[in-house]
Formats: C-alpha cells, structure tokens, sequence
C-alpha cells in the first residue's frame, strides 16, 4: 500500500469526482491521502472534506501565490481548529517562478507567520518552494526555534547539494512528485539517491504534474504508483520496499502510527 502525501482532490479539476477518488482508495492500492489546502477557503473545505472520510487527513495554511489571503481571521480560525484530521499546516512557503505573483515581501511574511502558527498548533509544516531556495533555506534557519514538530518539502525540485545544505539544520522529509519521471528532469535522481531512505515520501500534487507516461492528463492520487515505482528504480530497489518505506515515513511525519 501507498500514501499520497499531497494532493487537492477539492480543486475544481477534480472536485467533481473527490467522493469517487476517495471510494476507490483501497482498491487503487492507497492507505490514506493528505489533502493540502492553498487558501483560508480551500482550509474549511479540507477540514470538512477529512472529517467525514476516513481515509482522509488534510493541512491548513496559505500557499504563496495566496499571501494576500493570509490574515490574522484565518490565524484565530486556524488555532481554533479541534479535528484530529488536521494533521499540518501548509502548504506555505516561496515561489517566484511567476513574476505577476504575490509581492516576495507578502509572501516571507505569510511564510514566517505559517511557521510560527505551526509551533503554536504543534503541528509540522508543509513547505513549498519554487524558484526561491536561497530565500525559503534563509527564513526556515532564522525560524529554527519554532521548527519543532517537523518540516516536509514537497514537490522537491532541487539537487543533491540543497538536500545536503537542508539536512545541515534540519533533520527534513523531502516529498518527491511526477516531475521526478520527466525526461528533461536530469537533478531530481540525484535528490532522490542524497534523501534518507527513511526521510522519503511519495505524493501526486493533483491534478497537477501528472507523471509520465500520463503527463498533460489531469493527475490523481492513484498515480502516485508510477512515482514510487520510478524512485524504486533510481535507488535500484524492489517496488515492495519503497512502498513500504514512503507509506511508513509519511505515517511518521503526520504522526499517524
């Protein structure tokens, strides 16, 4: 069995089908999924959304490109949360891939109050980071003392060497996708070789970064197998033992065993 560490099956690609997805879980050969919010709104949804399926859990928090949506409203909303499915804050963090986003200046904040608002719920945190490495490795170090319960990079699109410069001041878990199975994708084999095995997770990001051979299709949990099953090669493992491991490492960062 899998874990899908991310995904936001209540985005309007797939909302549609959420209930369908969920049904088919176990059949699809996952334990669970974690749904990531992006937004205050997307933050109530995925708290009702987990609630009431079992196999679900979900995250609270404001992705960079929603910075602006970030308010002391959603941090009273967000400490006052009571259910035992909200297992993370995020998915928070940096992005400066588009030069129409969110002011870099909005975001650092929204990221640094996510990271203290995690401390505060003691809860882990889910980071994001595109295109911003140098700036998210910087606010994470200055924020150190609030890191406590754990901090998870998702989508890892760096190389070996930022692996190494996390691991330095972070005992991280690092969340790999399908961008990992992309044929123009020369850096993440060797991320995948420099993580620990037991600091590995798998996750699908859906509907976004299907991967190969289903890329440009709208992505869902279930494909989370092709990711796993494309780690399992790079490290030159049996599929079995990447499940295996990724399923019980995701279990341990959300503290689910």
């Amino acid at each position: 069995m899998l874990a899908d560490s991310h995904c936001h099956t209540l985005d309007s690609r797939l909302v549609h089908r959420a209930d369908e997805i969920v049904s088919c879980l176990k059949d699809d050969g996952l334990e669970f999924i974690v749904e990531i919010s992006a937004d205050p709104q997307e933050s109530c949804g995925a708290v009702e959304f987990a609630d009431t399926h079992d196999n679900v859990y979900c995250t609270i928090g404001v992705h960079p490109h929603c910075a602006r949506e970030y308010s002391d409203e959603f941090e009273r909303w967000a400490l006052s949360q009571k259910s035992a499915k909200v297992i993370a804050v995020g998915e928070c963090g940096l992005d400066y891939h588009y030069p129409d986003g969110a002011p870099k200046e909005l975001q650092k904040e929204a990221f640094t109050r996510q990271i203290r608002l995690a401390d505060k719920l003691k809860l882990p945190l889910v980071v994001h980071t595109r295109d911003a490495f140098e700036d998210t490795l910087a606010i994470l170090v200055e924020n150190k003392k609030y890191i406590r319960n754990g901090i998870l990079l998702h989508c890892f699109s760096e190389g070996a060497n930022e692996v190494e410069r996390i691991q330095k001041h972070f005992s991280s878990y690092f969340a790999f996708g399908g961008a990992i199975t992309y044929k123009n994708n020369k850096i993440s084999n060797g991320a995948i070789r420099a993580v620990p095995l037991d600091r590995l997770l798998v996750e699908t990001d859906a509907p976004y970064l299907s991967p190969e051979p289903l890329r440009g299709k709208i992505n869902e949990p279930k494909n989370v197998r092709l990711v796993a099953e494309h780690i399992a090669r790079v490290l030159e493992l049996p599929f079995e033992d990447i499940a295996k491991a990724t399923l019980e490492n995701t279990k341990r960062f959300f503290r689910l065993t």
